[in-house]
């Protein structure tokens, strides 16, 4: 039980529900608020932050980056290459290609990769498929900076919060961080970074470490 002041001078026990708060599910409520001035503020400052903390990776944020190219592993660059191989016209595109460079050099196709100027043209072409396939702004991958969840989800609090009309807060422990808020006496959970299969599995992964904080976001 969870005592709430409805007033100044009542209070009332009310039994407080808990769940996960699907933000992929619910993208369409989010969408509209993407560039609400205050929820752009608490981004640019979460991910200035971010870069400042951790300037070995020679990035500084700028307004209107995506947060999912500082992620810090191959993570997005793996994601990105497997459905670049799943796309037929890549393949058709490639092995033409090929072909065009083994009837221009005389060369088997498997001694092409020594040949400076194949390279290049193939890594053009990789170029362009990499940024077919890579997350597009507005979408929710746009935002699913990986390894970054002490920061991307500020920006998550600061969403839901403008989205539903909501006080949220940031949730933060040593292993991982989520924004929550309370609407209709139900305590919600979201997450952008990462998708949890249910609640549950959310709170057993931040049970993980250690309890740093729990603030309002504004």
């Amino acid at each position: 039980m969870t005592t709430v002041t409805l007033t100044p001078q009542i209070e009332e026990e009310i039994e407080l529900q808990e769940k996960l708060y699907p933000v992929r599910e619910n993208w369409h409520l989010l969408k509209p608020y993407l560039n609400d001035k205050d929820v752009q503020a608490v981004l640019n400052e979460a991910m200035t932050a971010f870069c400042e903390e951790h300037t070995k990776y020679g990035k500084m944020w700028t307004p209107g980056d995506a947060p999912w190219e500082y992620t810090t592993s191959d993570y997005w660059v793996m994601r990105i290459d497997e459905v670049i191989e799943k796309d037929e016209q890549y393949h058709t595109e490639l092995e033409a290609l090929d072909k065009e460079w083994v009837s221009k050099t005389g060369l088997e196709e498997d001694d092409l990769w020594d040949n400076d100027e194949y390279r290049e043209e193939w890594g053009l072409l990789q170029e362009e498929y990499y940024k077919k396939h890579s997350p597009k702004e507005g979408t929710m991958e746009w935002y699913q900076f990986i390894h970054g969840c002490h920061w991307i989800n500020q920006f998550t609090a600061a969403l839901v919060s403008k989205a539903l009309n909501v006080e949220a807060c940031v949730w933060e422990t040593t292993k991982h961080t989520c924004a929550t808020f309370v609407k209709d006496n139900v305590v919600y959970f979201a997450d952008v970074q990462l998708e949890w299969e249910n609640l549950q599995e959310l709170l057993d992964f931040m049970a993980e470490g250690e309890e740093v904080d729990f603030y309002e976001i504004f």
